[in-house]
């Protein structure tokens, strides 16, 4: 888990980041932790990889009310360029992950923290499994990284290359094992961190899903 902040003169730039730690384990009454999902990938699938990814639009769009869908969508484009020329696979767009993490997002404005667990206790994974997207005997890793910063620092080009500069975040993804993606952003920060500055609260929740037949979902 890393946190900075950035200032520049007059104005203050500030950045601030967390990555939760990867959770595995089965949805289950035993509890049973899951043996990691191993994707294999094809021939077809890397030379896929091989290609050169496209620019991602709006990758430097200031986050507004009005334009959060193109935000979270240059986001994934970011974060998925980046697995492409690492050799992972791209993550597929979730809606219970977008669901998940919209209202941890909102949380954190609604009530003024900067954390992967609420003041009320609520952590990522209870986030998720009332999502829907955690499966009864489904084993399951998930993972989660946030930011919030303001200025030019709350674009999605800003956001990713933060994360990408974060160990924890990074890891997080272009972890292999994750397959799903859902992003949740808000266009402003929490008050304790906007010092009166325009800026934006950013979430990732990574995920993948294992039956008990074995096969990936």
């Amino acid at each position: 888990m890393g946190r900075s902040s950035i200032n520049r003169n007059a104005r203050r730039l500030v950045v601030r980041l967390a990555s939760a730690l990867v959770l595995a384990g089965v949805l289950a009454a035993t509890g049973a932790a899951a043996t990691p999902v191993a994707l294999a990938a094809s021939h077809r699938q890397s030379e896929r990889r091989a290609a050169a990814p496209a620019p991602c639009a709006n990758a430097n769009l200031t986050p507004t009310s009005e334009n959060i869908p193109q935000i979270a969508t240059a986001t994934l484009c970011l974060i998925n360029r980046q697995r492409v020329l690492h050799h992972e696979r791209p993550l597929r767009d979730n809606t219970d992950l977008d669901r998940a993490a919209t209202a941890h997002s909102e949380d954190m404005v609604a009530k003024d923290y900067f954390d992967h667990t609420s003041p009320s206790g609520d952590a990522m994974i209870d986030r998720i499994k009332a999502s829907g997207y955690l499966t009864r005997g489904y084993g399951y890793e998930v993972g989660e990284n946030i930011e919030c910063g303001t200025l030019w620092l709350a674009t999605p080009a800003s956001t990713v290359a933060a994360w990408m500069g974060s160990p924890g975040h990074r890891a997080n993804i272009l972890n292999s094992r994750f397959v799903d993606s859902g992003i949740g952003v808000v266009a402003q920060s929490p008050a304790e961190y906007a010092d009166n500055q325009t800026g934006a609260t950013y979430t990732q929740d990574f995920g993948s899903l294992k039956a008990p037949n074995g096969l990936i979902s």
